[in-house]
């Protein structure tokens, strides 16, 4: 993640930035919070200042685990919460307490009170009074509005300079003991030995290999990128990584490292804690429901084949040493399981596979386990990036415009995974490389490319052709002419979520990514190639993405949203093929991703001072004492 300066006048430069699109201009006010500017109703969206509770209810439609706020969560489901996430920020109270319920005619007794400050008091049965008599409403940021991107990324511009952070924070997990699985709780598997059970990985299910403890971990990225087997996964926590797996002898980790069976054929996991017991008949832990077999649900091979519901993966991962080849080794995998909160009641995975080649070997692996509880219908759940504010390193929302060739439409199609760009491929071969691979997540900067070889004659004829000429080029309308460019820079997003919950049923709430091709007098630029330098030229090598992003609402408890984005293609580094014409020569292709911060102004809220000074008879507190 890079860090950055922001050294620029924000508020000067504001001044000269427009707004761009009505549609979202006069939206302030997230959904969920509370506007607390005086005499402004609760329902006004342009309301700046406000508050937000309840967090941690990052699923709509559905009960988040440990979220005591959700008013999704039913009483049973908060029974099985193992803790408390926090809800926000909690607006500040005074209280002054005696040490014993006094009489009512004592209540305003002469020695001092002492002030409520610690959590030992609520055990005691003391006599608080609550008071606020602060005008002072607390500090909130000022509404920064919505600066076009096309002018804040220009030179001279609020995001000429960029900072940016990422935070990535890990809970740990706790033991699995007997009894309901509770939030946090490990899963225990077993794989048959005979007619007999024996443990799998010390005893917990583990994805994809044995680790400390014998917990169920998925592989994480150390900062090098490559796999480590450090973060562990808990029962009703959805999690997902992404990681590099390296190997110098393909040939001798093929079938034990890269191998899809390892992990999940003749795998059986309990359905509640304790139910299976090690010796126990196979026959009698399956007929009894004791034990639940990882079923595959779906699974892809390198041919493109696919295999739904089966037992076990229908192809096995083999090294072919006639070819050199790891024949599909793992690429993704990902573990569904079903429960009623308290019981595992079903399980699933979805494995997609590739072939390797070569003596040694790189692999991207995708790891993900999810849970679905019964009774659910995951089709009308949406989940959050926040609530509201962004969360650091979550996804960024992205969605696509309606088709209606007028914009006129209120809604907006949400992109399951976020806001993409593209990824390596396999061998880190652009042809191979998905345009929308790799999720963007809040706030962290982005780098990804691939590469792609071409003789002479083959980088000639990429640079020349149309779209409809050649399979690796795509092209978009740009008035009268065409814009081409390489299939791997395409994106079909244009829309990103302003708050981490934005509603794709209300398109005010999505801000759109501009584009320097949407300017009246923007020219596509042609494209050649020079054959006396052997050189492409205007040929895009280059997808750029600038987010300008800042924190709204009360400074206790600040909210990230989105104030703009921009896209912009760029040529990059030259074409030019210096090798002898018929050999392959890489070129580099590259889609970038840079946050820039943009630092806000705060100002003290205060509640309006009455209109007069009223009076009270001398006996208003009759029966206290004065």
């Amino acid at each position: 993640m890079k860090h950055h300066l922001l050294c620029c006048a924000a508020a000067l430069l504001l001044a000269t930035l427009a707004t761009a699109d009505e549609s979202y201009a006069s939206f302030f006010k997230p959904p969920g919070c509370v506007c607390t500017r005086s005499g402004v109703a609760n329902d006004d969206e342009q309301c700046d200042q406000f508050d937000c509770n309840c967090l941690c209810d990052l699923t709509a439609g559905a009960c988040d685990v440990n979220c005591c706020c959700d008013l999704e969560c039913s009483s049973e489901e908060q029974l099985s919460f193992s803790a408390c996430l926090d809800e926000g920020a909690a607006p500040p109270v005074a209280k002054a307490c005696v040490e014993r319920p006094p009489s009512l005619e004592e209540t305003n007794l002469r020695y001092p009170l002492r002030v409520s400050d610690s959590p030992e008091d609520k055990l005691l049965g003391l006599l608080c009074v609550e008071q606020d008599n602060s005008a002072v409403k607390g500090a909130f940021y000022k509404d920064q509005g919505y600066p076009s991107a096309i002018q804040a990324f220009s030179p001279g511009g609020v995001g000429s300079k960029q900072r940016g952070f990422q935070s990535n924070n890990r809970g740990a997990s706790s033991i699995a003991l007997s009894g309901a699985y509770r939030v946090g709780d490990s899963i225990a598997a077993y794989r048959p030995s005979g007619q007999t059970l024996t443990t799998v990985f010390g005893g917990r299910l583990v994805l994809p290999a044995a680790v400390f403890g014998g917990r169920l971990v998925l592989p994480a990225a150390s900062d090098s990128g490559t796999c480590v087997e450090l973060n562990a996964v808990s029962f009703g926590k959805n999690e997902a990584s992404t990681c590099t797996k390296i190997t110098d002898d393909l040939a001798a980790d093929c079938e034990a490292q890269f191998s899809t069976g390892r992990y999940i054929s003749n795998v059986l996991v309990e359905h509640k804690k304790g139910s299976a017991v090690v010796g126990a008949s196979l026959q009698t832990s399956l007929a009894t429901g004791a034990l639940l077999p990882v079923r595959v649900g779906s699974f892809t091979d390198s041919s493109g084949g696919v295999t739904t519901d089966v037992e076990a993966p229908p192809v096995a991962t083999q090294w072919v040493a006639s070819s050199s080849t790891c024949t599909n080794a793992l690429k993704r995998m990902r573990l569904r399981i079903g429960h009623n909160r308290t019981e595992i009641t079903s399980l699933s995975v979805e494995v997609e596979t590739i072939d390797l080649e070569g003596d040694a070997a790189e692999l991207q692996q995708e790891f993900e386990v999810s849970f679905h509880p019964a009774g659910v219908d995951t089709s009308e759940t949406r989940t959050r990036s926040g609530n509201p504010g962004y969360i650091s390193g979550e996804p960024t929302l992205g969605a696509t415009s309606p088709g209606d060739a007028n914009q006129t439409a209120s809604f907006v199609v949400a992109q399951t995974a976020g806001f993409t760009v593209m990824d390596t491929g396999v061998g880190g071969r652009c042809e191979s490389s998905s345009p929308t691979g790799s999720t963007v997540g809040f706030s962290t900067d982005v780098f990804v490319g691939c590469t792609q070889s071409f003789t002479r004659d083959e980088l000639r004829s990429f640079c020349t052709s149309t779209s409809n000429q050649h399979p690796m080029l795509s092209s978009r309308s740009v008035g009268a002419d065409q814009f081409v460019f390489p299939t791997w820079l395409e994106t079909e997003q244009d829309l990103l979520g302003i708050f981490g919950n934005a509603d794709p049923t209300d398109r005010r709430q999505w801000i759109p990514i501009e584009s320097p091709m949407g300017d009246p007098d923007f020219a596509v630029k042609s494209r050649s190639f020079v054959e006396a330098e052997n050189r492409c030229v205007g040929m895009p090598s280059r997808l750029r993405f600038e987010i300008l992003w800042t924190h709204v609402g009360n400074v206790e408890n600040p909210q990230a949203k989105i104030l703009s984005a921009k896209r912009s293609f760029e040529d990059g580094p030259s074409l030019q093929h210096t090798l002898p014409p018929n050999e392959k020569q890489p070129f580099s292709f590259v889609t970038t991703v840079s946050w820039t911060y943009l630092q806000p102004e705060s100002s003290i809220a205060k509640s309006p001072p009455p209109s007069h000074i009223f009076s009270v008879p001398y006996d208003v507190f009759y029966p206290f004492q004065m």
